[in-house]
């Protein structure tokens, strides 16, 4: 820009220079002229003159002698001449030839004048021109010379003739040189002045706030940009400047704008639960536009409620309250609820607005004591209000702090914040789905990992409440009379809280939250055991044992409650809904768990009676074992278990003890009753009743594989057994328990053919017998437990 405005600049002088030296010189020229062509009148007037004194005979000469005394004297003067009719003077000029009467120049005398020379005879006027290569008179010298002819009056004012005076030009065309180069000079050097004045005026008043302005216009894309131009002009570059700097400034306060959205946003996804979104938002938003504090609280439909979910202030505030969980009535906060109806911002204002609009439970709730102005920013989403956004300021402002635009601004945060909101509730809805569904999936394997009724209702005691973070729990089901609820499982409660309840402090059917659940057959809460009504007769326990809220849900199986379970929690708290749907779930779950280890239970009670029935029976036919097959069975599960066996092995090996002998239905009573030693074809007989109890249980469905056991229980370690020949580990292990338990047995029993053996000889034959006859390590296991503490078959049976 600079230098076009000095090409221009320039132009403009060059232009004006050549304009003034063109003016100059044709005002020089003119000027000039007109002195030399008033010298030509004064001379023409003093010739006139002197005529004016002589006869008309006597003019010629006059006018001669005139002439010669005027040509000294006038040295710029090279030629005189007078022209007038030839003939009497005072005669018509028309009527006569014009010719020269009188002259400087000798030899034009009496020569015919030209017609320029007579012109001002006829016209009375004159005329100057200035004679360019030849003159009219044709005379060389005459050449370059300016001519000027004048009429000559008589002193009548009769036009008698002309007088043509040349004058030479050239020290008329000097002078003029000379002062049109002076002019020049003079011109042009003003002219410079001014130029170098002009272009420092123009560089400081234009070229400099522009340059600046251009390179405050480059420097606002750098984020460090923070100097404004501030020409304190009042003309149009100042208000250009000014008007620059608001444009920075709203750019800067734009882009912390983007930035602000841009970090939210980022922000904000990259959180998947409400909370913290909520918490996002409310740092970002009271630290980007400096306001004293934000506070975010949602909109509980439920309760008509709004609760704090999120807050942040920027600087240190007395009595100051983050408020996070509180939540307030919305019949006593009407602004807040106006917000949520309207969905749109209001500001407040203490002047005037609280006691004339508010009231102080509102003010104090939402804001601070010392808050002086506030925005309230709706919270909306898929058109409706989720909740609002407060943000206070506890500096005194005599206009609203809160423009138009970054009320804009807010809400156009406010509107994505609830986007990202939404998003997150999804999120957590489909978290909590997830969770809710692998936590009833794993409870559920859980209570049927066992059919042991015991197990199952300890399994869920101690499973139910922990998808959501419960510190105790029990199970309670009726007790024989179904008049009170008596705790049978329990998890984190103490052995004295449990008897308190069960024999002192009782919960009777129909009464307090969890009698109630029982009967109305639905979830009971109670948020704050200190506090609710209906608690007041547990209260003293409930703090004993350190729980302050609970939750007690029936258990329904088939239409009927069959217990209650019951959560406890140590600090006072809301269950929400989702929780309560998960727990209602579990407790189904558990429920269905319950009835059906109850019912295996009975079933198992009355499988096991039946098959101590049929071994009773099968025992009658020899009142000399009468009660081998239960004390076999007896042995036997005391061997199992000092083998590390339990759960299904052990249950295997106990119906095994049982069964073992029911095959000797089908032998003959006269061998079976035999008082002396039987025969090789009696005992033939006799070895084929482990081959007869196979064949009874097999069409029986039994859960464990008894079957094998009771088949091989008659096989030896070393091969030499039946009915199979089997050696070493080719035998079952429940065969092998169950082959030591039964010889044991029959050894310490007396028979018709021998007396009992003491349990000490019985366990020598044993021994003697380990690895030919009887497994090893079977026959020490037995012996240890026989032997270790001194057990009698008494306490054996007791122990198992």
């Amino acid at each position: 820009m600079r230098g076009k405005l000095s090409i221009i600049i320039i132009l403009a002088v060059v232009t004006l220079s050549a304009t003034l030296t063109v003016l100059t010189s044709n005002y020089l020229s003119d000027a000039i002229n007109r002195e030399y062509q008033h010298r030509a009148q004064a001379i023409a007037s003093f010739l006139e003159a002197s005529i004016s004194h002589s006869d008309d005979q006597q003019v010629s000469s006059h006018l001669q002698i005139e002439i010669d005394a005027l040509m000294p004297n006038n040295p710029e003067v090279t030629k005189i001449s007078v022209y007038a009719p030839v003939g009497i003077p005072g005669s018509t000029p028309a009527d006569n030839n014009i010719s020269t009467i009188a002259s400087s120049d000798q030899a034009a005398i009496g020569a015919l004048a030209e017609d320029a020379d007579s012109k001002p005879i006829y016209t009375n006027e004159s005329i100057l021109f200035e004679e360019e290569g030849e003159g009219h008179n044709n005379s060389s010298s005459e050449k370059g010379n300016l001519e000027m002819i004048a009429p000559l009056h008589n002193t009548v004012g009769q036009t008698i003739g002309s007088v043509g005076i040349y004058l030479d030009a050239t020290p008329r065309d000097s002078l003029i040189f000379n002062q049109q180069l002076r002019f020049a000079i003079i011109t042009n050097l003003g002219l410079l002045c001014l130029l170098a004045v002009l272009y420092i005026t123009l560089n400081r008043l234009f070229i400099n706030p522009v340059k600046r302005l251009t390179a405050a216009t480059e420097d606002i894309g750098f984020t460090d940009w923070v100097n404004p131009v501030r020409a304190d002009r009042n003309d149009e570059i100042g208000n250009l400047a000014t008007a620059f700097d608001n444009l920075t400034s709203s750019l800067d306060s734009r882009d912390e704008e983007v930035k602000l959205l841009l970090e939210a946003s980022v922000a904000v996804s990259s959180a998947l639960h409400v909370d913290k979104i909520l918490q996002i938002l409310c740092e970002k938003i009271a630290v980007s536009h400096k306001v004293t504090y934000c506070r975010i609280s949602l909109f509980d439909k439920a309760n008509n409620t709004l609760v704090v979910k999120a807050s942040s202030p920027t600087r240190e505030i007395a009595n100051w309250d983050y408020g996070i969980g509180d939540d307030i009535d919305l019949t006593q906060a009407h602004h807040h609820a106006g917000i949520l109806e309207s969905m749109k911002p209001e500001i407040l204002r203490r002047d005037g607005q609280i006691s004339v609009e508010g009231t102080e439970t509102e003010w104090e709730w939402a804001l601070t004591p010392d808050t002086q102005s506030a925005l309230l920013l709706p919270l909306i989403a898929k058109d409706e209000a989720i909740g609002v956004v407060t943000l206070g300021e506890v500096r005194h402002w005599d206009r609203t702090p809160f423009s138009a635009k970054k009320i804009e601004f807010y809400q156009t945060l406010m509107n994505q914040a609830a986007v990202a909101i939404e998003n997150a509730q999804l999120y957590e809805k489909t978290e909590w789905h997830v969770k809710e569904l692998s936590a009833v999936h794993n409870m559920s394997q859980a209570f049927t990992s066992t059919l042991d009724y015991q197990e199952v209702i300890s399994v869920v005691a101690q499973r139910v409440g922990n998808p959501i973070g419960a510190q105790f729990a029990s199970v309670l089901l009726p007790d024989e009379n179904g008049r009170n609820l008596n705790i049978v499982a329990s998890y984190n409660l103490s052995a004295e809280y449990v008897w308190t309840i069960n024999k002192k402090r009782r919960i009777p059917v129909g009464v307090g939250p969890l009698g109630m659940a029982f009967t109305k057959q639905v979830p009971f809460k109670v948020t704050n055991t200190q506090m609710d009504q209906n608690y007041e007769f547990w209260r003293h326990v409930a703090s004993v044992q350190g729980y302050s809220s609970l939750i007690a849900l029936p258990l329904l199986s088939k239409g009927q409650s069959i217990g209650v379970i019951c959560i406890y929690f140590a600090e006072p708290r809301e269950f929400k809904q989702d929780e309560i749907e998960l727990l209602t779930t579990a407790s189904n779950e558990a429920a269905i768990a319950i009835e059906n280890a109850r019912i295996y239970e009975n079933l198992e009670d009355a499988f096991v009676g039946t098959i101590r029935s049929l071994a009773e029976t099968i025992d009658a036919k020899d009142t000399y074992t009468r009660g081998h097959s239960e004390q076999v069975s007896l042995y036997a599960e005391a061997i199992a278990r000092g083998l590390g066996l339990e759960g299904d092995e052990l249950q295997t090996i106990r119906y095994a003890g049982y069964l073992h002998d029911v095959g000797k239905i089908g032998i003959p009573d006269a061998i079976l009753s035999k008082p002396g030693k039987l025969t090789v074809e009696e005992f033939g007989v006799i070895k084929k009743h482990p081959i007869l109890s196979e064949r009874i249980l097999k069409p029986v469905n039994f859960p464990y594989p008894v079957q094998s056991i009771v088949r091989h229980h008659h096989e030896r370690y070393d091969g030499k057994g039946y009915p199979d020949h089997l050696t070493g580990e080719e035998i079952p292990l429940g065969a092998r328990i169950l082959f030591v338990a039964d010889a044991f047995e029959a050894m310490t029993s007396d028979r018709p053919y021998r007396k009992a053996l003491t349990n000490q000889m019985a366990l020598d034959e044993l021994q003697r017998n380990m690895g030919t006859q009887f497994d090893e390590r079977i026959v020490n296991v037995f012996s240890r437990i026989i032997n270790t503490d001194g057990q009698s078959r008494r306490e054996i049976r007791l122990g198992a």
